[in-house]
């Protein structure tokens, strides 16, 4: 058995008797130590120092060594634990003592153990080193010594209270003046948040051409925006104060070095992701220019056919802003479907996983979205309506206020809303009052639809008179197209009348209700006046005086006489 020796020494002192005597325990422990994993009961073809679970030694919160050999049994994680509690249990005189070495070898495997004076701190194996790390065992020692000399010196500097003084007052004056900034940066907070009211108040006036207020918007978006970043100036206050905390004292100065370096770690991980992320984020808002500028000529172009400043072929007024909306999807579609793979984080599990959750449930869910989408694209192609039109869809009779891409709304003679989907409205019949059968719907000289009424009339009375009488009534109509002219045609000849139909036309088909009741007065005025019965209800007997009313009984009471005095005049 050959051992060589290593002393932190001088050679001079070798010489000294008690040196001597020191060396020779601490020869006598490095031996047992190595021996141990050689004693009987052991596996004779196992190693000395068998690889297990590794453990690291903190000293005053400092790392020291990690520890992967198992020695006679003993793991790692009991030799780092055994020599912590070494370490705790130093005397302050042990703590001024010199860190020396003893360096041995058994059957071609090296240890070296560490002494704080006379005490065994804890002991080094070629079974410790990292199999990755090219270092040696010399090296390790070297790196090993140099760190507990800075923990013992950190624990000494620990148990010295004027330390202690000195970093409580330094840790106070850093608390003042972080208070001191923390009410500062609450006033620069108030002052811009002041400064951005007062100045968005001055252009109150100024609004985009929809009417949209965007100063309230920009204010909420700068108060925001102060906000947040008032939130992270205080959190980073708060940090650096507990990071200058930490440093003045030696027990927690490795947390506040760790404590920094995750900081400066963090800002330079920002930092390089932003940089990064810039030319993705370049080309992404070329793209999206360039779209945008397609998407303005494109709609410059259906907003002059919806005019009709161009014309297209296949394209017409009344479909341009349906297609310009279609149009400007599938041209945003695609300048996203370009700038997709350039956004920062596109091409990450997270944002693939939205993706593709998001297109899953807009598969499941979108049926009856799309038949209604669909729809309504056969209701603006086919030009079945369009807004202001007087229609009769099923049941309802108004005129269209919206057509959307999911409904159609309706607004009825009594003012309410009716809301049709646009698959209810493909499905029923569109009676459109504002549209004739004659000429085109992109024509300027499209004519609105008819109106009728009808009355049934005796065999008595001369059927010129009746068309005649029809015709009077109908001039009493508010705005009365003079093309096409009203007429009359006789419908039916029954048992016991004649069924005339009276047909004329109005400007506003929306007035449709109002003319025909003006229309059935002036009827009855006009009948009544000329002494000619209407002959609407059934008569077993013909009676003997005609049935009506005469002109001096018009407005018996309670009805009060036409202002105008029209009747009155009629009668004279």
């Amino acid at each position: 058995m050959r051992f060589h020796v290593v002393h932190a020494n001088t050679a001079a002192a070798l010489a000294l008797p008690a040196t001597i005597s020191l060396f020779i325990r601490r020869l006598f422990a490095l031996t047992i130590l190595l021996l141990a994993g050689a004693l009987p009961g052991r596996a004779a073809d196992a190693p000395q120092a068998v690889q297990s679970d590794t453990a690291e030694v903190r000293l005053v919160n400092r790392p020291i060594i990690v520890l992967r050999a198992t020695l006679a049994g003993v793991t790692p994680e009991v030799r780092a634990r055994r020599a912590e509690d070494r370490f705790n249990a130093l005397t302050p005189s042990d703590l001024r003592q010199p860190v020396t070495t003893t360096a041995g070898e058994l059957g071609g495997n090296r240890g070296v153990a560490v002494y704080v004076g006379d005490r065994l701190l804890m002991a080094v194996v070629q079974g410790d080193l990292d199999p990755e790390d090219r270092a040696s065992l010399d090296d390790v020692t070297r790196q090993v010594v140099d760190k507990v000399n800075a923990a013992l010196a950190a624990k000494r500097e620990q148990s010295h209270w004027p330390t202690l003084l000195r970093g409580l007052l330094r840790t106070v004056a850093a608390l003042v003046v972080f208070v001191l900034l923390l009410w500062g940066l609450s006033r620069i907070r108030t002052v811009m948040l002041d400064l951005v009211q007062a100045s968005l108040k001055r252009h109150l006036h100024a609004r985009t051409a929809s009417g949209f207020d965007w100063t309230a918007a920009l204010f909420q978006l700068l108060q925001r925006i102060v906000q947040v970043l008032a939130v992270a100036l205080v959190a980073l206050l708060i940090f650096v104060w507990l990071e200058f905390s930490l440093l003045q004292f030696p027990l927690t100065h490795p947390l506040g070095e760790r404590m920094g370096g995750y900081l400066w770690r963090m800002l330079e991980h920002i930092g390089t992701a932003c940089i990064d992320a810039l030319p993705g984020l370049l080309v992404v808002a070329i793209i999206v220019f360039i779209t945008r500028g397609v998407q303005a000529v494109v709609s410059s172009m259906f907003a002059a056919t919806a005019r009709g400043s161009l014309r297209l072929p296949g394209l017409h007024p009344e479909t341009a802003p349906a297609t310009r909306r279609l149009a400007s999807v599938l041209i945003w579609a695609l300048g996203l479907t370009f700038a997709y793979p350039y956004i920062p984080g596109s091409q990450s599990d997270v944002f693939k996983g939205v993706s593709v959750l998001l297109g899953f449930m807009l598969t499941l869910g979108s049926a009856n979205v799309v038949n209604q989408i669909m729809s309504g694209m056969v209701l603006v192609y086919a030009r079945a309506l369009r807004v202001g039109d007087m229609v009769c869809i099923g049941d309802t009779v108004g005129w269209v206020a919206e057509l959307g891409p999911l409904s159609v709304r309706l607004v009825n003679l009594r003012q309410e809303q009716v809301t049709l989907p646009n698959a209810v409205v493909v499905a029923s019949a569109v009676h459109n009052y504002s549209r004739s059968g004659a000429g085109h719907a992109d024509s300027d000289t499209e004519k609105p639809a008819l109106l009728s009424t009808a009355v049934t009339i005796g065999y008595d009375t001369p059927w010129r008179q009746v068309h005649a009488m029809l015709l009077a009534a109908v001039r009493q109509v508010p705005g009365l197209t003079a093309e096409p002219e009203p007429f009359v045609l006789q419908r039916g000849l029954s048992d016991f009348y004649v069924e005339y139909e009276l047909f004329f036309a109005i400007h506003d088909p929306r007035r449709r209700f109002f003319a025909l009741s003006t229309l059935h007065a002036g009827i009855q005025d006009e009948f009544n006046r000329q002494n000619v019965q209407i002959m609407s209800p059934h008569f077993v007997l013909q009676p003997k005086d005609p049935v009506v009313v005469p002109p001096a009984q018009w407005h018996a009471p309670p009805a009060a006489p036409d202002p105008q005095g029209r009747p009155d005049s009629r009668a004279g």
